[in-house]
């Protein structure tokens, strides 16, 4: 029968076109499954029969019949035994299983604690005999090592105890060959002492307006060079630097201390070096653009009384820069034991006796200011302290520090804990204070005293005095009056002009007279 819609029969290649088609093709499937369901249905009754399941009614309550034929079933209840029977014994035997599985892992448990206890005492007993060998080895290593410190210390003490002694003989000696001494005058019944280095006194910074300039440049820069040399002996590197004449650069200067060893090579002031006279665009390119220190002098053209009123730029420089080296010999001495500057700051001024004091006198008794902080805290602790568990040395005191301290050694470098220290207690650490001291001494030696230039006739009509003023006219005929000093920081100019054209300008026709503030 064909369908209306479809008009022709549903296959298994095409698909159904409405839903009565499907129906259709569906009915007898269903109809087998419903005749399926109820054989089942009627095979659990009668199971339910025969075994004496109890039954519902169709509100859902037990048949209290089928109760009473579950009581009486001997098939039921042999049934329902034997199967909880089986259960049983096997649940018993699992259990039975898990049994003696615990059995065996708890006798390996206690075989493996056995096993582990017996090695643990093993290795506390090793442990024990390991800590006994290694206290017996390291009383004999300790005692071995610290031997064998005590002579590396020794030698190394011993070594540097030689290295100061030819410091010291290379000191003197450089000392005596540029001809530093002592020499005493006698002048009513007081006796005054003068510094010379070979023929030329060392001026003190406090008489410099009487020094002559081609004496005083001589001294300062022979000075110089013995200080250079000294401090090379020594291994010391001096705070201000000090920079000695070589190629293009004729005379000795000197850096203040923060402009000191900057690692480039600077012109002389006013001198153009021959290297630099290339303006080719390589040595354009090469060229140091930074700005250049500017160094002290330590030479003069002409005498300072003069300098001041010519120049008070260069008569300025001047001042610093042999402050600056008379600094560096105060600190010179004081790395080597000699305290310089300890009571006052003028102590500095007096160079020469300074460095004659260090390197030519007999050497002083260091005083328990030289000796204390770190020094004597190294003393103790290398002589045996009570805590220090070492045995005491015996330690020679030196008798002089010269050579002691240096720049260029381990052993009591003063770059250490111990030379910082050391040199921590000077009072003169930096320039400047006794530069500005220095500077106010002589302004006010300058201005202390007023003088003029008096004519013949007026010489004459002051000849009732003569016999007060002509001691003072001849001790001081070559001092001029200057009432003030103009200070400045612009560059070092002029040309150098010799002492005799000075002496040949100066008026030959006066005398220098001391004028009394009372009016004498």
């Amino acid at each position: 029968m064909l369908c209306n819609i479809c008009n022709r029969p549903a296959t298994h290649r095409l698909s159904f076109n409405c839903t009565l088609c499907a129906r259709e093709a569906l009915y007898d499937t269903r109809v087998h499954l419903a005749h399926v369901l109820l054989q089942r249905e009627g095979g659990e009754h009668d199971v339910d029969r025969h075994l004496g399941e109890p039954q519902q009614g169709a509100t859902g309550q037990i048949n209290s019949a089928s109760l009473g034929s579950k009581s009486v079933n001997p098939l039921w209840i042999t049934e329902t035994a034997g199967v909880e029977r089986t259960a049983s014994s096997e649940r018993t035997q699992v259990i039975h299983g898990q049994v003696e599985a615990l059995h065996e892992a708890l006798k390996s448990n206690k075989s493996e604690i056995a096993r582990k206890k017996s090695q643990l005492s093993r290795r506390r007993s090793e442990l024990a005999a390991a800590k006994q060998d290694l206290s017996r080895w390291k009383a004999v290593d300790y005692g071995t090592v610290e031997k064998a410190i005590s002579r590396t210390q020794q030698r190394w003490d011993g070594m540097h105890t030689k290295t100061a002694d030819s410091r010291i003989f290379l000191s003197r000696e450089a000392a005596k060959l540029y001809g530093l001494h002592q020499r005493k005058q006698t002048k009513d019944g007081l006796t005054v002492e003068s510094y010379h280095i070979g023929v030329f006194p060392i001026h003190d910074l406090r008489d410099l307006h009487n020094a002559s300039s081609a004496h005083l440049t001589t001294a300062t820069s022979t000075l110089a060079h013995l200080v250079h040399l000294i401090s090379h002996y020594l291994g010391l590197r001096l705070p201000a630097q000090i920079v000695l004449p070589h190629q293009d650069y004729p005379l000795p200067m000197i850096y203040s201390p923060g402009s000191s060893y900057l690692g480039r090579d600077f012109p002389f002031p006013g001198f153009t070096p021959s290297h630099s006279l290339s303006n080719s665009p390589s040595a354009s390119r090469a060229s140091d653009t930074r700005p250049t220190p500017r160094p002290r002098p330590l030479h003069l053209s002409k005498k300072l009384s003069t300098l001041v009123k010519e120049d008070a730029v260069a008569y300025s420089l001047f001042v610093e820069g042999i402050t600056l080296l008379a600094w560096d010999v105060a600190w010179l001495c004081r790395t080597q034991g000699l305290d310089v500057g300890a009571k006052s700051w003028d102590e500095v001024c007096a160079m020469g006796r300074n460095l004659w004091q260090l390197l030519v006198a007999p050497p002083p008794v260091m005083s328990n200011d030289i000796l204390s902080g770190r020094y004597q805290a190294n003393t103790a602790k290398m002589s045996g302290g009570p805590n220090s568990g070492e045995a005491p040395r015996d330690l020679a005191l030196p008798a002089s520090m010269l050579g002691r301290y240096s720049h260029n050694t381990a052993h009591s470098s003063l770059t250490a804990a111990d030379g910082t220290d050391f040199m921590r207690g000077w009072r003169l650490q930096s320039p400047l204070r006794v530069i500005e001291k220095v500077k106010a001494m002589l302004v006010s030696e300058r201005t202390g005293a007023e003088w003029e230039v008096l004519e013949d006739k007026e010489w004459e009509i002051g000849s009732q005095q003569s016999d007060k003023v002509g001691e003072l006219a001849t001790l001081m005929e070559e001092t001029i009056l200057v009432k003030g000093l103009e200070q400045g920081n612009t560059e070092l100019t002029g040309a150098v002009e010799s002492e005799d054209k000075e002496e040949k300008g100066r008026s030959t026709s006066g005398w220098t007279k001391l004028k009394s503030r009372s009016g004498i």
